[in-house]
This record gives C-alpha cells, sequence and structure tokens, in this order.
C-alpha cells in the first residue's frame, strides 16, 4: 500500500489540472487503493480511486479517463455515498487501521470488481460485489452479488448473483436442515448508473 501510494502521489499533479471542472483536490493519504485498466475500451490506461472522506461517512470513488491526444488523466466523475469502508485512522490518536476495506480487480472484459466486506457489526455479515462498467459515457452497475452469513446461528447463510443488464441470476439459502436450495431469478433488465445505485431491488429480487 506504501508503494501504491507514492505512485499515485507522483501521478496525481498530472491529475489535478485547473482546467478539468470536475477535478477535486485529493489528499494521498486518504487514498485507499486504486485500480488502472482501459475501461472505455479506446487502448489507454484510465484510473479509478476510492479515497476516504470522514469517519463514519461514505467513500468517494473517483474515475479518470485517459485523454490520448494530449496524455493525461481527466477527472470524468466523482460518485459520492455509495461505498461504506471503515474509517483508516491515519491522522487520529487511538485509531488502528482499517481492516474493512473495497477491494478493486480488473476484469478481462474491462469492467471493475468492487468487493466490498461487511463493516464488522453484529453476528450476521453481508459481503457485496459490484460490476461497474463504461457504457455510453457513463459508469453503469452491470452485475450486483452478495454472500450473508450469521456466525452465531446454525444454517443461516445465502448468496445470490444476478446480471443487472439482464435481470437474470441465481440465489442459494441454507435450509434449517443444512441443505442449501438455489433457485433462478429472472427481473426485469435494467441500466443503472453507479451513482444512482440502490441495492434495494436487487435484494428483493434475490429473496422474494
Amino acid at each position: 500500500m506504501k508503494c501504491l501510494r507514492l505512485a499515485l502521489a507522483l501521478l496525481l499533479p498530472a491529475i489535478a489540472l485547473p482546467n478539468v471542472a470536475r477535478a477535486e483536490p485529493i489528499e494521498t493519504r486518504k487514498i485507499i487503493t486504486a485500480l488502472t485498466g482501459d475501461f472505455n475500451g479506446d487502448g489507454a490506461p484510465d484510473l479509478v480511486m476510492v479515497v476516504e472522506t470522514e469517519p463514519t461517512d461514505p467513500m468517494d470513488i473517483h474515475f479518470f479517463l485517459r485523454d490520448k491526444e494530449h496524455n493525461y488523466l481527466k477527472s470524468v466523475e466523482i460518485v459520492h455515498d455509495q461505498i461504506d469502508a471503515e474509517w483508516n485512522g491515519y491522522d487520529r490518536p487511538g485509531y488502528e487501521n482499517s481492516d474493512t476495506e473495497p477491494e478493486l480487480t480488473m476484469l478481462p472484459n474491462g469492467s471493475i470488481k468492487f468487493y466490498l466486506p461487511a463493516l464488522p457489526q453484529g453476528s450476521e455479515r453481508t459481503n457485496q460485489t459490484l460490476i461497474i462498467a463504461y457504457r455510453d459515457g457513463d459508469f453503469i452497475v452491470a452485475g450486483f452479488a452478495y454472500e450473508s452469513e450469521d456466525f452465531q446461528q446454525d444454517n443461516v447463510a445465502s448468496a445470490c448473483d444476478i446480471n443487472i443488464l439482464t435481470g437474470k441470476g441465481t440465489s442459494s439459502k441454507k435450509q434449517p436442515d443444512g441443505t442449501t436450495r438455489h433457485r433462478a431469478i429472472s427481473v426485469e433488465g435494467r441500466t443503472v448508473a453507479f451513482r444512482d445505485w440502490n441495492p434495494g431491488a436487487a435484494f428483493s429480487a434475490c429473496t422474494q
């Protein structure tokens, strides 16, 4: 992580251009994780970063696309209020480093996989995964999945995986006898911008 932050610190002066209207200053020690890859399929490396805001507040997601003609990373969107994680506590005495932070993975098709581990609250944990794709000038939610388990109760676990664009997916749920029931999901497909994403409908489809 220290090497990543050093590399990003060297990169940021090329990001915070004064003529980019939607760019915002980024404090490098607040960068939790970052990922480079070709998100828009133009053959040039782009960048996404997860950045802390304030304790207990959702983190910000900064998306940059590379301007191939002028060779710099252009801020194209900052998504607020979508990603929860533990505060890293880098600047407050008594706080420990977080062990519950989002993870980013680049998929072969150019989509971004966000793994969102559950916050350590209560006995039930629900880890979520979002697949973010760049389509027609927007970052959209192409897929949603979760896995849930209650560590204090036997056979209380479920999982689900839905392609948001097609509405097709599968879900599973443990039964009282320890077996697992699987079923197919079929709901109306939709296109949802990441900034507008609400998992409520996806959870309902998984549990109906």
